[in-house]
Formats: structure tokens, C-alpha cells, sequence
């Protein structure tokens, strides 16, 4: 594919989750949840010259994904 050596560099960033549990009866229930998450590091990647021009680079990466979850649940 042109590009190898992908690293990410290690990185701290802000998460959160809110969540609620409906019970159905007493066996079943329904849950909602969201997280966000707040992520931004570093790319480090080679190129062969297929793609780019030949050498190493270095990019920052923003990662900041909202995730949405519906589920059920049987308890027994």
C-alpha cells in the first residue's frame, strides 16, 4: 500500500458516559447509553514513495467519537 511503521503515541484525554437502565418486568430490562470521548496524539508512518513522497512523517490525530448503545438484558 505505500505506507508501513504506523505508531500512535500514548495520550490522555477527557471520557464520559451517562447511562440508563429501564426494567421491563422483573426479568427483563432496556438500557441507553452515550459516550464521548475527547483523544488527540500522534501518528508516526513511513512512506515508500507510492503514495507519498519517500520519507518518514508525523501527523496529529483528533479522535473524538460519540457512541450511542441500546441493549437489552435478561436477568436469571
Amino acid at each position: 500500500a505505500g505506507l508501513s511503521d504506523l505508531s500512535l503515541k500514548d495520550s490522555w484525554g477527557a471520557a464520559g458516559q451517562v447511562g440508563v437502565d429501564y426494567l421491563i418486568n422483573r426479568d427483563w430490562l432496556v438500557n441507553m447509553s452515550v459516550w464521548y470521548m475527547d483523544i488527540d496524539t500522534t501518528a508516526k508512518y513511513k512512506s515508500d514513495g507510492r503514495k507519498l513522497a519517500k520519507g518518514s512523517y508525523s501527523d496529529n490525530v483528533r479522535l473524538d467519537p460519540w457512541v450511542f448503545m441500546f441493549s437489552a438484558g435478561y436477568r436469571f
